[in-house]
């Protein structure tokens, strides 16, 4: 028997029940004057598309000979038991192969690793690890191959005694740069790939990281000046910070920063995930591709898996497990709480949230004592339940020693193609800005994220994303752009091929820029925060489509205010009454620019804005032209699908002036604007159209 809990999960890990399901859209274009308007047919950004790079492993070297490392006169080096330290400041070169590992244990100096020709593998802790040091930096001599692999087994994050110094196969407790060059490949089966305590930067090389857990992570900052990289997280995220208040210099700490080079990011869970801000800044040509969840093709689990345990039956004095097993054998992992679960109005449940393994056959459910290792406990762990990704929880219902039974259940709500864990493309918990560059992002949560978090500090963040230039192209399961603050976009191309919606923030300003938007709900979204929502457009080019159904184009919980640019709507609903081309609770004011708003009509631009002409015709495929009565083109537009009902505000409608509407070349609509107002607005009509008064909403 299956059950169905209706649940609304507070967190980002919400879950969800329906999807769009539409075809892709045709927005684009690049001629964006008003006069000029036109749509192509992009489709979604493949691998191949989106330029990304050759795998650097293909031109695989092996190392060869003695493992040897030199380093200046009088240099302290030490060996014993596979393990070289290192106690004095200076370059070392390290060159051949070796089965063991580097420390470099000094506390004031600075230290660099040069591999030139190097093999570093160690199965017994971090492979290099800068334990105490003032500054570390990794080098790939020019031209020359080199591999760093932690070929430690096991979860580390059930390993007692885990150190952070030893949670990833290169390692530092101070600032770290990996630079050089040549090539460098780092693969962990272990935990993190590159890991700096403080921050870590990143200067031409070319680097493959792949790790379960994150391909690269500065607790303080993480920096890409330039090079070629390949970084691959199976189980977690690709790039991370993880701190976000201030160093003791006042330095404000958690961002993520790319200047240059081509970055390339497949990860399970999220691509870039700030503790404070991410910026992608070019100094110099920036290219930046993330695939995330199923897009990665590179993750180890299955998704993830909810215990959902009753207020009365949870104890925090308990540990709860999964026993995964499948013909290999079998892998504990531990739940953890990620957030209360709705059942009608009340928070009925804990959320108890773990990862699936990829190649898992079936699954037990057990609780021991806290901190009680599970293998010690549970005698035999086999005998479960078939896993069920597809439900994605699964509710305690009894235990009985130690083991838990219940049922599987649907967890419901909003769009069910996004994943029920945080997989974003980009997220930070203050703000994102991208001045320029060439970001590509296929992501089975939102493209785009900023969160109004709370901070180290006590203080909330902005949730801000602002776009200054550059071109996205956005493949999105959930939103393409979310700002829980404000999203301004006011330069470069933004191109959002496929989402649940396309921009949804408190507030979204539109300065500048070509903004493209698919929604497979809202187009644009302007919805409640700590401001009242807005959507603002002062200029630029704002193209938004949404399927048939009940969507609309642009909704604003707030109001819509516009003073110039130019905006094609394309909603696919004709209701007219909740869902259409343009959508407000309160008002909308257009005092300049142009506005063409296909599809049901629910509100018009009232008193105070620019003259408005409706018209309740059928507008299908073709390309259509509004003139002036003198023949001057006012603006022109392509459309691939049918729209019920048009309404079009512009300054260059005048009073008393003559207008037609041809299609194909041929007369398709004309009328006289005589008021504020004019024609069609399907609820109740302003009146008035064809040449002179009455007539009716136009004639073809």
């Amino acid at each position: 028997m299956k059950k169905t809990i209706c649940a609304a999960v507070i967190t980002a890990a919400a879950l969800f029940t329906a999807s769009c399901t539409n075809p892709l859209p045709s927005p684009g274009g690049d001629t964006v004057t008003q006069s000029t308007i036109t749509q192509s047919a992009p489709q979604p950004a493949t691998e191949a598309e989106t330029g990304v790079l050759d795998d650097p492993s293909d031109d695989e070297r092996a190392a060869t000979g003695d493992f040897t490392i030199t380093g200046p006169d009088g240099a302290g080096i030490s060996y014993a038991n596979g393990v070289y330290t290192i106690k004095t400041a200076g370059e070392y070169t390290l060159c051949g192969k070796l089965d063991g590992r580097i420390d470099v244990d000094c506390a004031d100096g600075e230290v660099t690793l040069t591999l030139n020709g190097a093999s570093i593998t160690s199965s017994d802790g971090a492979p290099i690890r800068f334990v105490s040091c003032a500054d570390a930096t990794v080098k790939s001599a020019d031209e020359t191959y080199n591999t760093v692999t932690d070929g430690r087994t096991g979860d580390a994050s059930l390993l007692e005694g885990t150190d952070e110094n030893d949670d990833a196969a290169i390692y530092a407790d101070s600032d770290l740069k990996i630079s050089g060059k040549g090539t460098l490949i780092v693969t962990s089966s272990y935990d993190n790939g590159i890991k700096s305590k403080d921050d870590l930067k990143i200067k031409n090389v070319t680097l493959k990281v792949t790790a379960p857990g994150c391909a690269l992570k500065g607790n303080d900052g993480v920096t890409v000046e330039s090079g070629s990289l390949i970084l691959i997280s199976t189980d977690s995220d690709g790039v991370k910070t993880a701190n976000s208040g201030t160093s003791s210099k006042g330095k404000q700490q958690g961002t993520v920063t790319i200047s240059g080079g081509t970055v390339d990011i497949y990860a399970a869970k999220d691509g870039i995930s700030a503790s404070y801000d991410v910026c992608i800044s070019p100094e110099q040509s920036c290219t930046v591709n993330i695939f995330t969840a199923s897009y990665a093709g590179q993750e180890s689990t299955a998704g993830e898996l909810y215990l959902l345990i009753r207020k009365s039956s949870y104890s925090s004095m308990k540990d709860y497990y999964a026993y995964f097993y499948n013909e290999d054998g079998g892998v504990w992992r531990k739940f953890e709480y990620e957030t209360m679960v709705y059942s009608g109005r009340s928070a009925s449940y804990y959320g108890l949230k773990t990862s699936v393994p990829k190649d898992a056959s079936s699954v037990s459910f057990f609780v021991v004592d806290q901190g009680a290792d599970p293998a010690s406990v549970i005698s035999d762990p086999t005998g479960g339940e078939t896993v069920n990704v597809n439900m994605k929880g699964y509710l305690y219902e009894s235990v009985s020693s130690g083991r838990i039974t219940g049922d599987w259940v649907q967890l419901g709500g909003g769009n069910s193609d996004k994943t029920a864990y945080s997989s974003k493309g980009i997220k930070a918990a203050n703000a994102i800005t991208i001045d320029g560059g060439a970001v590509t992002v296929q992501s089975k949560d939102d493209g785009i994220h900023a969160n109004a978090d709370k901070l180290e500090s006590g203080a909330t963040g902005a949730g801000g994303v602002t776009v200054n230039g550059g071109t996205l192209t956005l493949t999105a399961a959930d939103d393409g752009i979310h700002a829980d603050g404000t999203l301004c976009i006011n330069g470069g191309t933004v191109n959002v091929l496929d989402s649940h919606e396309g921009l949804e923030a408190n507030v979204v300003e539109i300065n500048g820029g070509s903004t493209y938007v698919y929604g497979g709900d809202d187009g644009v979204n302007a919805c409640k925060g700590s401001s009242n929502p807005l959507v603002n457009i002062t200029g630029g080019y704002l193209e938004v489509t949404t399927p048939s159904g009940d969507t609309d184009g642009i909704d604003s919980n707030g109001s819509i205010t516009m003073s110039g640019g130019f905006v094609l709507v394309k909603g696919g609903s004709s209701s007219g009454s909740m869902a259409g081309s343009i959508d407000v609770d309160g008002n909308i004011t257009v005092t300049g620019g142009t506005v063409i708003a296909l599809g049901g009509i629910c509100e018009v631009p009232g008193t105070g804005s620019v003259n408005v002409y409706g018209s309740s015709s059928t507008f299908g495929a073709g390309t259509y032209t509004i003139k002036s009565g003198d023949g001057t083109e006012i603006a022109s537009f392509t459309l691939g699908s049918q729209y019920s009902s048009c309404w079009i505000a512009s300054e260059s409608l005048q009073l008393g002036k003559n207008y037609v509407i041809e299609k194909d070349g041929s007369e398709f609509d004309k009328w006289t604007q005589s008021s504020q107002q004019q024609g069609y607005t399907g609820r109740g009509g302003f009146g008035g159209g064809g040449f002179g008064p009455g007539g009716g909403p136009g004639r073809r």
